[in-house]
């Protein structure tokens, strides 16, 4: 007979450990990137004789938001999430990781609410488990994400999906995945906030799914994991 692994059943704590967790790898994530950009560099501020408030290109009217979004632009992100898993009697708790790469694939185009442009992304993550019977998850994710860049906007609102392979360690316990080798797919909405040339801010929520898709049945019970919680990033473009 299989064995739950029962976990603490207090709320609160649950909430102030994850928290904690998630602060502290939120810091360690920025590590990578804080001397990334050390020296601003200054736009003039005398208007050219040709500009106009009704410019309706931001690659013309705003140096930092075209120095992150662009066709052809490269950018590389440190990101850290806090996920809580829904509907588990396990009540995971981990901290994805990831490394992205995003190539944007065209200029800022289309007018009105849906004016932006298009990026690829490509991850890799590791995933420390806080509180389940898996000591962790890693893997690769890669998928599309849309810009929505919007004159005068101090944010830039980003909506994303991302599908890839992750693998864990497989315990056996009920409710949890029946195989180390597993799939993956991620939903992700957030908006991004330009601090400096080439330097962004990214604030968001993110949704996981992990399952082996029953590949593991049925010599071994398969449950998908389900879960959801705030993402931040540092993002520096080339």
């Amino acid at each position: 007979m299989q064995t739950i692994h029962h976990l603490p059943e207090n709320t609160l704590e649950k909430a102030k450990n994850l928290f904690q967790a998630f602060c502290l790898a939120a810091f360690l994530s920025f590590l990578p990137l804080t001397y990334a950009e050390t020296e601003i560099t200054s736009a003039s501020s005398a208007p050219s004789p040709n500009s106009s408030s009704a410019s309706s290109s931001l690659t013309s009217s705003d140096p930092i938001t075209s120095s992150l979004f662009g066709e052809d632009i490269v950018t590389l992100s440190a990101e850290t999430a806090g996920l809580c898993s829904i509907n588990n009697p396990n009540d995971y708790i981990y901290l994805p990781q990831l490394i992205t790469i995003g190539w944007q694939l065209d200029e800022i185009s289309n007018e009105g609410w849906n004016r932006g442009n298009t990026e690829f992304l490509f991850s890799g993550m590791f995933g420390p488990v806080i509180q389940g019977p898996n000591p962790w998850f890693a893997g690769a994710l890669f998928g599309p994400r849309y810009n929505f860049v919007q004159e005068g906007w101090p944010a830039v609102p980003y909506l994303e999906s991302r599908v890839g392979f992750m693998f864990t360690h497989a315990t056996g316990a009920s409710y949890s995945q029946g195989q180390d080798f597993c799939f993956s797919f991620t939903i992700g909405i957030g908006a991004s906030f330009p601090i400096m040339e080439k330097f962004a801010i990214n604030l968001g929520v993110m949704y996981q799914h992990i399952s082996n898709g029953g590949l593991s049945e049925p010599g071994s019970q398969n449950v998908g994991l389900d879960a959801i919680g705030p993402v931040l990033s540092a993002t520096y473009a080339f």
